[in-house]
């Protein structure tokens, strides 16, 4: 098999298994798709694909069995399953982006200082002018309590 696989070889392999199909599966795909795909197709690739060995017993990429979901709803299935697919389907995708927003937005607030043991604390930094009237407070102080002690 070639190690270089691209859409081009995708579809070489698919064009094979609609070649593959019974010719009343085959007339219901739609011509104009199946002339894309020959047109299209990488000639120099070897397909891993053996005309001679039913689909099922044959090993084949991921690529290729989301090609031929995509061939069946468009163009094989009845329009009631083909509804209760895509419905399926948006359900699935729906439930995907929740899961994605729970385990990356909310886990991540909650347990960001959780984890590491660490809770919040408010610093209140002082603003120059607060640091300045201590600076003159303190030897202001230190010279008071000089003064008490003097008057003793």
């Amino acid at each position: 098999m070639n190690e270089i696989y691209n859409e081009r070889c995708l579809y070489k392999d698919t064009y094979i298994i609609i070649n593959m199909m019974e010719n009343d599966l085959k007339n219901r795909i739609n011509p104009k798709f199946i002339e894309f795909l020959k047109k299209n197709q990488d000639n120099e690739y070897e397909s891993c694909i053996n005309e001679n060995v039913p689909l099922k017993k044959q090993e084949l990429r991921e690529e290729i069995k989301l090609m031929l979901s995509i061939i069946y709803i468009n163009y094989l299935c009845e329009s009631s399953e083909r509804e209760a697919i895509l419905k399926e389907e948006d359900n699935n995708i729906k439930k995907y982006n929740e899961n994605i927003y729970e385990n990356i937005f909310k886990k991540k607030k909650e347990n960001r200082y959780e984890d590491k043991g660490m809770e919040l604390v408010v610093v209140k930094e002082k603003n120059i002018i607060q640091k300045m009237i201590d600076k003159v407070k303190e030897p202001i102080g230190t010279f008071l309590k000089w003064l008490k002690k003097c008057q003793k």
